[in-house]
């Protein structure tokens, strides 16, 4: 009687778990398909939301450049077309900016202003300024322009040579032997030799072998230290 008993408690719980596995598989099979539901739902939603907002801007913006590329484009370009103004071709040769000073090397004896005439021994305005130098050191061109005179009548001024640049400006040298074939009218360039040093001579021989330079702006003498960088080289 006990052993039917227990036959018949393992017939009833068979049917019993069987049941309760299914509606458990169920119970589970059902909230994951809720969740991937549930999930897809949220991703189509978000994306639908983002691309609202941008407007299909994103697509646009990537196929545009920056626009600090564009700047730095043009900016490029331009200066690329400047060098290729100056580059390409022929060769374009700088020449520095001013006037350059009228020997390679030069040192400064008497400046502009009050000064003492040894020579004379009397004091007046120097209208100029000299550079102490050997006798047969070459002077040059300051600025290009074109020989204006070639003066050698005066014993006290020796041999002057004036140089017109234009726009009323001159540069004027004396105490000079003039370059072999220089002549009244001929083109310079700035640096050219024009001349040399010559043995001290005139109403300034005392001070020994130099160059006296003057420069003329509209017929009247100004400092040429405003117009040359006086550096002892």
């Amino acid at each position: 009687m006990k052993e039917q008993n227990e036959k018949e408690k393992k017939i009833r719980k068979k049917p019993m778990n069987k049941e309760k596995r299914f509606y458990l598989l169920t119970a589970l099979g059902c909230a994951a398909a809720l969740i991937a539901i549930v999930t897809v739902a949220i991703v189509v939603s978000t994306g639908d939301v983002n691309q609202a907002g941008n407007g299909g801007g994103t697509n646009n913006e990537s196929t545009l450049p920056p626009a600090s590329n564009d700047n730095g484009g043009n900016e490029n370009s331009g200066n690329n077309g400047e060098q290729g103004n100056t580059g390409g071709g022929e060769q374009v040769v700088v020449k520095p900016e001013g006037m350059i000073m009228p020997m390679e090397t030069v040192s400064l004896i008497n400046d502009y202003g009050f000064y003492h005439n040894k020579t004379l021994n009397s004091y007046y305005e120097h209208v100029g300024l000299d550079f102490s130098a050997e006798a047969g050191t070459q002077v040059l061109a300051v600025e290009e322009g074109t020989i204006e005179s070639i003066y050698k009548d005066d014993l006290l001024t020796g041999t002057e040579i004036v140089i017109d640049h234009g726009d009323g400006l001159k540069s004027v040298y004396r105490f000079v032997t003039e370059a072999e074939g220089l002549k009244v009218g001929d083109s310079v360039e700035k640096g050219e030799v024009i001349a040399t040093v010559a043995e001290a001579n005139g109403s300034e021989y005392k001070d020994g072998a130099h160059l006296h330079f003057e420069i003329l702006e509209n017929g009247k003498n100004v400092d040429p230290a405003t117009l040359l960088t006086l550096e002892e080289k």
